[in-house]
Order: C-alpha cells, then structure tokens, then sequence
C-alpha cells in the first residue's frame, strides 16, 4: 500500500483503505452520503464558516500559505482579504496571545499514526502532539491543568475553531448536548487515542469565530472516551462492511445528498410529512 503522507491523506485511495474519526462520524450520521462520499460521487459544499475554519488549522500546520493559493475566494478583487479571513487571523492572534493555549500547540504538528481498532485499518492526524517534559510544564505554570496532564508522558492536542461554546440541539436525542458530544469530538478522542497506542490524554485546544473570540482547554476523560471507543468498535465494521460492498447503505433522506437523490415513488397525503422529521 502507498505511504500514507500529508499530501494523500484525504486522496480518495486513502480515504478507502482507512476508516478515519471524521469518516466515521460521516457514516453515523448517513451511510449512504458518507459512502457517496468516499467513492468521489458526491462532494460536501464548502462553506464561508467551514473556510474560515481550515484558514486557522491551515496557520498552525504551517500551510497557510498554500491554503490561501487554493482558495482564490478568500480575497477580494483588490488582492486582500475579505473581512471573514481578515476576523480569521483576528481569532488565531487571539488564541497566540494566551500562553497556555500556546504551550497546548507547540507539540509535533501533524502527526500522522495508523492502527486497527476491531481488526479495521484506522488512520489519525494529531494537531499538536506534546511531549511529557511540555505536559510537566504546563502542570507546573497551571496548576488547574494538572489533573488532566500532570502525570503522563505526553498528550494529544485537537484544534477547534467553532462558531460558539453554547450547547447544540439534538434531533436524535430530543434534547441540547454540550457541543464536544454534539459534534462528535468525544468520538474523534476515542478514535486518536486508540490508534495513537499510549493512552495518552486527549485536550480540546478551542477557539470561537465570536467578534470577541473566546478560548477553552478542554479535557475528556479516559472513561468517557472508554465508552465512545465501545461505541466505534460496535458501530464500525458495519461501516467497513458498506465501504467493502457487502452491505448497503443506509439513507438518512433528510442530509443534503439523500435530498439531491431523492426519487418519488408514490403520492402520500401532507400529513404523513409531519412523521418525517422535518420541521
């Protein structure tokens, strides 16, 4: 098999040969439009927040930039900046201006591990991979981070740029879940320390695109990321089944792709929609 690298992580080859935290949260949420997906039949629409997003992941890489000669559409006709992408370096000066947010990314940027969970092929890619002298570190500067850092032999660091910090609604659950459960972070943790292999603990470095940015360093803990890892070694080798074509997908019929390949197949009376989940 190719090396997996940098360059070809997202490549439709590697995205077939491994199942990542990001695939896995796509087959969760519609196995079809997730399957779609991956064989190149179906692309997700970009959107201004999605971009404003990947410009501060893009920073911390250190690929900004080649991400700014990919995307024309962050700049104006006069050559700069359009004023999302101008907030954008407002957020990441923010997040670099606090010490303790700044030791969570001075890690290994980008690493990149493979590894199996339930015998299928799993890749990950680590934002800021700290060392145990840096986790001493921060221990030692913060004394309200040592719980989570005090006495490992390092951490994996996740960056998140998000619209706000508030709580999201659940339509599965009928219900408003902190957004770390909401998007699925808890999940990503469980899959990054599984295959990463030390049990090393998993931080949230959070920023918001809020006019004021506000910042977070986040902890989940072991337990909670033991139960999620129970829930992607229940959940994915269905998913591998549907990569591999033994089974078939799932439709959702309420995402984006299941709406643009929707065909009718009968006249119902309006009511029955009410039962359909739309609002």
């Amino acid at each position: 098999m190719m090396e997996l690298t940098s360059e070809n992580y997202f490549s439709a080859e590697m995205q077939m040969a491994y199942m990542g935290a990001s695939q896995f949260k796509a087959f969760q949420k519609c196995e079809a439009a997730a399957l779609a997906e991956i064989r190149g039949e179906y692309v997700q629409p970009s959107t201004t927040a999605l971009l404003v997003g990947s410009y501060v992941d893009a920073y911390f890489e250190g690929t900004l930039s080649v991400f700014k000669a990919k995307h024309p559409e962050l700049f104006k006709r006069d050559g700069f900046l359009k004023a999302d992408y101008i907030h954008a370096q407002e957020i990441i000066d923010r997040m670099e201006s606090d010490r303790l947010y700044s030791l969570l990314m001075s890690g290994r940027k980008q690493v990149i591990k493979t590894g199996t969970i339930v015998g299928i092929p799993f890749k990950i890619k680590i934002d800021s991979l700290l060392d145990g002298d840096t986790c001493k570190t921060i221990a030692r500067e913060f004394p309200r981070a040592a719980a989570a850092l005090g006495f490992c032999d390092g951490a994996i660091v996740d960056q998140k740029a998000m619209k706000d910090m508030a709580d999201v609604w659940s339509d599965e659950e009928r219900c408003k879940l902190p957004f770390v459960e909401a998007w699925g972070y808890d999940i990503q943790g469980a899959i990054y320390q599984a295959v990463e292999g030390n049990m090393l603990p998993f931080i949230l470095a959070a920023g918001t695109k809020e006019d004021e940015p506000d910042l977070a360093a986040l902890y989940i803990s072991d337990a909670d990321l033991a139960a999620k890892l129970a829930e992607v070694e229940d959940q994915a080798p269905r998913f591998q089944a549907i990569k591999d074509g033994k089974i078939q997908p799932r439709r959702c019929e309420h995402c984006a792709y299941c709406r643009m390949t929707k065909k009718l197949d009968g006249i119902i009376d309006y009511k029955e929609l009410a039962g359909d989940g739309r609002e």
